[in-house]
Order: C-alpha cells, then sequence, then structure tokens
C-alpha cells in the first residue's frame, strides 16, 4: 500500500507540475510594444470565476528591464463610501520581480490592484516579470488588457544625456567664440572712429592756424 501511495504522490506531482505549466505563459518583451489580455476568450466572454492566469515576460537585451501598464482594466472590486478597494480574497492582478539564483526563483511583490485606479507603469528590477491574476467564485467582468516592452539599461540614458550635455556645452562654446569675435570687431571700429575724430579735430585747428596766419 506504501508503495502504490509514492507512486500515487508522484503522479500528483507530475499532474501539479503539468497544470502548472500550462497555466503559465512566456512572453518576450521587445522594444515595440506588445499586449496580452486577462483570458483567452477575452473579446467575447467575461474571464471564468476561480480561474488562475500567469504570465512571466522576458527580455533577451543585456541588462534590460520590462515596463507594463495596463490599457484596459475590468475586474471585480468593491466600493465602500465612494472608494474603490481591492482584496486578496476577491479577484486580484498582481505583478512581480524576479530573481533566480541557482535552481531556486523568488517571486518579489510590486504591486496589485483591481482596476481602483491609475496603476501607472509597472518597472521591472530585472529581465523579468512576473504578472499573477486570480479570481474567486463569484462576480465575474470583462477583465484587462496588459501592454509591456524591452526598457533598455540606465547607461544608455545617461550617455543620451552626456552626450546631450557635450552637444549643449558645444553649442554654448560655439556662441562665446561667435561673441568674442563680435567683441573684437565692434573694438576695433571703436577704435578706427575715435582716431578718425581726432584726426578731424587735428586738421581743423591746423586749418584755422592757417587762416590766422594770414591775417
Amino acid at each position: 500500500m506504501v508503495h502504490y501511495r509514492n507512486q500515487i504522490l508522484f503522479l500528483l506531482l507530475i499532474l501539479n507540475f503539468i497544470y502548472e505549466a500550462i497555466q503559465l505563459t512566456t512572453l518576450i518583451a521587445e522594444k515595440t510594444p506588445k499586449q496580452f489580455h486577462s483570458h483567452f476568450n477575452y473579446t467575447t466572454q467575461n474571464y471564468p470565476n476561480n480561474y488562475t492566469g500567469e504570465w512571466l515576460i522576458r527580455t533577451n537585451g543585456d541588462n534590460h528591464t520590462i515596463q507594463a501598464n495596463l490599457a484596459e482594466c475590468d475586474i471585480e472590486s468593491v466600493t465602500r463610501k465612494s472608494k474603490t478597494m481591492c482584496s486578496w480574497d476577491w479577484d486580484i492582478l498582481a505583478f512581480y520581480n524576479v530573481n533566480t539564483t541557482g535552481n531556486a526563483t523568488e517571486y518579489i511583490y510590486i504591486k496589485s490592484t483591481c482596476c481602483n485606479g491609475t496603476l501607472g507603469h509597472i518597472h521591472s528590477s530585472g529581465s523579468e516579470l512576473y504578472v499573477k491574476f486570480t479570481t474567486d467564485s463569484s462576480t465575474s467582468k470583462k477583465g484587462f488588457t496588459i501592454s509591456y516592452q524591452d526598457f533598455e539599461p540606465a547607461e544608455n540614458h545617461t550617455e543620451s544625456s552626456k552626450s546631450s550635455q557635450s552637444t549643449a556645452e558645444s553649442g554654448s562654446s560655439t556662441a562665446a567664440t561667435v561673441g568674442a569675435v563680435i567683441g573684437v570687431l565692434l573694438g576695433a571700429v571703436a577704435v578706427l572712429l575715435t582716431i578718425f575724430v581726432i584726426r578731424a579735430v587735428f586738421l581743423k585747428k591746423k586749418n584755422l592756424s592757417r587762416i590766422n596766419s594770414k591775417d
């Protein structure tokens, strides 16, 4: 009997592994935004009760991360005193960072929602983002659409900022050079005008001296 019990337990483990593999959908993020829905027949039927949807979003870029946001969202929530509330006992959509060390995988909670406001951008800390949607046995609604894309490393944005700064500094340097040249030209013109005035005064005095001598 013990022998059969071990076989049954092993079979249950295999079935559980297969069930989780079927539930989990792996997606690859790219620079161009992509989308996925809460369930298969999103456009024609509400999501089912007692349902679990899992998505693992990955990016192939070195040191790249993932940015996701809700394009549409309509799932169960409760309104109390004009305030929409979520609960893990109802329908809930949650986002996690993924930390894999050897054979161990850790899911680190980021944020959850029941469409009770603006979720904003969800930004993974690494190259994987895990999304889990679970529903209870009661209210069922339309579901959600999530948009996701590959996000370049912060260093690239820093380099872009440095490049822009260098361009700005170059422009400032050019403007300073032009200003200096204009200043020199204006100074030269001022000197020439001064010389011209002095010469004119000198010639006028000389002519007056000649007239006086003739008289």
